[in-house]
């Protein structure tokens, strides 16, 4: 073999083995990728997203103060709270978690001002997220109120509170089990009315939803960009099925049902 032929041979050899490398790390890039969850691991940092979008088992406190402050607390059996006082970082994760409704939505709240908020909670609507919301009869319509916005919208239920006493609760529900058995009720009886459904050669097969683990935000907090910006407020976010629970019977407790299906079905 001469020399030239020689060359010829260790330039081919090597642009097969960089080739090859090339190959190898491609291959594992797009393997990484599809191994990667959805939502990043909880990282080191205290201020990371603690909502688990998987399983939703959540234990949360939300602390809107003048200092940042970040630090972690123990509970039981072993669950870390994360608490993180950024008032920017802390509006996000509020919507974050009205945003991450998948079937209901139920807000008990003395007063709603914020445009931000009201925009989601619109959009969830257009989602097909069942809305449902309770407010004092006094402050529904005060400026800058955006419960008649909200009003303009018929998939959005606005109630406002019909008793004597101030109703002054500040609490979300986000798919509460006992509100999402009430859409099933009000989808199937609406399938019933379908008359074109009915006769339809090929009905379309409807698919069993996965199981939703709901839970609720609660504290001082009022849905106001006041609220957020200037004052000291505490939310409470927890997925335990009691205190949701406890939730859902003094949300149903202020709701007036005027469906009389939901009388005969639940």
């Amino acid at each position: 073999m001469d020399w030239k032929s020689a060359k010829i041979l260790l330039a081919s050899t090597a642009t097969v083995v960089v080739a090859s490398q090339v190959v190898k790390k491609l291959c594992k890039y797009f393997f990484d990728q599809r191994k990667t969850p959805d939502c990043d691991p909880i990282s080191d940092d205290t201020c990371s997203d603690v909502l688990n979008m998987k399983n939703r088992e959540i234990n949360d406190v939300i602390l809107f103060s003048d200092d940042v402050v970040r630090h972690t607390i123990r509970v039981p059996p072993n669950k870390d709270v994360t608490i993180c006082e950024s008032r920017e970082l802390n509006c996000f994760k509020l919507i974050k978690y009205i945003k991450s409704a998948r079937e209901t939505l139920d807000v008990c709240m003395y007063l709603i001002t914020s445009s931000e908020i009201a925009e989601q909670i619109i959009r969830l609507g257009q989602k097909h997220v069942l809305v449902r919301i309770v407010v004092d009869s006094d402050m529904a319509f005060t400026p800058p109120s955006q419960i008649k916005k909200l009003k303009e919208y018929s998939f959005i239920q606005v109630q406002m509170n019909k008793k004597s006493i101030l109703m002054h609760h500040k609490f979300c529900i986000i798919d509460g089990p006992k509100a999402i058995k009430r859409k099933n009720v009000l989808k199937a009886y609406a399938e019933k009315l379908n008359v074109h459904a009915q006769f339809a050669r090929h009905p379309i097969k409807q698919l069993k939803p996965k199981p939703v683990r709901g839970f609720v935000m609660s504290g001082s907090l009022n849905w106001s960009t006041q609220a957020m910006v200037s004052n000291h407020e505490s939310v409470i976010v927890t997925s335990n099925s009691n205190i949701v629970s406890k939730f859902e019977k003094e949300f149903e407790s202020l709701w007036v049902e005027d469906e009389p299906v939901l009388m005969s079905n639940m």
